[in-house]
């Protein structure tokens, strides 16, 4: 039987289906669902930093309007501070303590030393990784884009001297060049990649003339933007290429692992089907492995990435070309 054990940023997994930080990984419960249904490691709910500011922002705000309303009651409770990130934690030790699985810390942050010191906190609260969620729309028309690279570089440098265990990162596709940032990254000293960060846009009701936010469940034809990245790094880079976005079934997890992905990152796909369906993607590989004869993940990891593929154009503009020259 097909054995689908393989690693994560150095760390052992039984599967290379790993639950992405969202929702499904923000409860206990659900977090021992996924280990149940055999997710080989899961990524906790990232910790916002904007998140912790809005909730002391509002905190203070309600303690502000009970002091206008009702002055006497300031005698009689000493000054609340908020939590910050401490209940986050707190949240994350119990979750450590109710599987054995491999659980990944996940933060975002918009200043220099909250990065270092939730990295900090994250490994004091027992997680085996850690996943640096960097996500920001960058919108000063006067900062280019080594400025924007310049600045994740030292963010993760800094991340990387104050911490032990592995560090991921989850980069945009929207660098100028992503092979670059990525072999920059893995000179760092990272020890994972996820590829790619998944931005939610905002859209426009035109009949109520107001924005419209939504979150759209990924789709399986979104797959290939990492697909291609993850074949185009395969070999080139010592860190693990971590696939994300549009894996929807057990042949679309295969495809990642030919193209070199050491593991996938799933979200949408639970939420369209439930938990439990991490199950069947696991069965979907180990059918195809057992079609294959294929014993591990290891056996054809790589495969079809573009330093084997036999037309290593095929990855660049090649296919391109080609479907055009088909259209005439």
């Amino acid at each position: 039987m097909a054995d689908l054990a393989t690693t994560y940023m150095g760390v052992p997994i039984s599967s290379p289906v790993v639950v992405a930080a969202c929702s499904v990984s923000a409860q206990v419960e659900s977090i021992q669902r996924a280990e149940a249904a055999g997710a080989g490691a899961l990524v906790i709910k990232s910790l916002f930093e904007e998140q912790i500011m809005a909730e002391s922002i509002k905190l203070e705000s309600q303690e502000q309007l009970s002091g206008d309303h009702f002055a006497e009651s300031l005698t009689y409770f000493p000054p609340l501070e908020h939590a910050g990130p401490a209940e986050h934690m707190m949240w994350v030790e119990k979750s450590r303590q109710a599987v054995k699985m491999p659980l990944i810390g996940s933060i975002s942050a918009i200043t220099d030393g909250t990065w270092v010191d939730y990295a900090k906190q994250m490994q004091n609260a027992g997680v085996d990784g850690l996943e640096l969620n960097v996500y920001a729309v960058q919108t000063d028309i006067d900062r280019s884009g080594s400025e924007v690279e310049a600045e994740l570089f030292e963010t993760v440098a800094r991340v990387l001297d104050a911490v032990s265990i592995p560090v991921a990162v989850k980069l945009a596709p929207f660098y100028s060049s992503v092979t670059n940032v990525v072999a920059e990254l893995d000179r760092l000293g990272v020890k994972g990649l996820v590829l790619f960060n998944r931005f939610l846009q905002p859209d426009i009701d035109p009949d109520s003339e107001t924005l419209r936010n939504a979150m759209d469940l990924s789709r399986p034809e979104e797959m290939r933007l990492s697909l291609r990245y993850v074949a185009l790094l395969h070999g080139r880079v010592g860190a693990d290429l971590i696939a994300n976005t549009g894996v929807h079934s057990g042949t679309a997890v295969v495809r990642q692992l030919l193209a070199g992905a050491q593991a996938v990152q799933v979200a949408s796909v639970l939420y369209a089907h439930d938990i439990d369906y991490i199950k069947t993607l696991n069965e979907g590989i180990e059918y195809w492995m057992d079609s294959k004869d294929y014993a591990t993940v290891d056996d054809f990891r790589g495969n079809l990435s573009q330093e084997d593929v036999p037309d290593p154009f095929a990855f660049e503009r090649a296919q391109y070309v080609e479907l055009l020259l088909q259209q005439v």
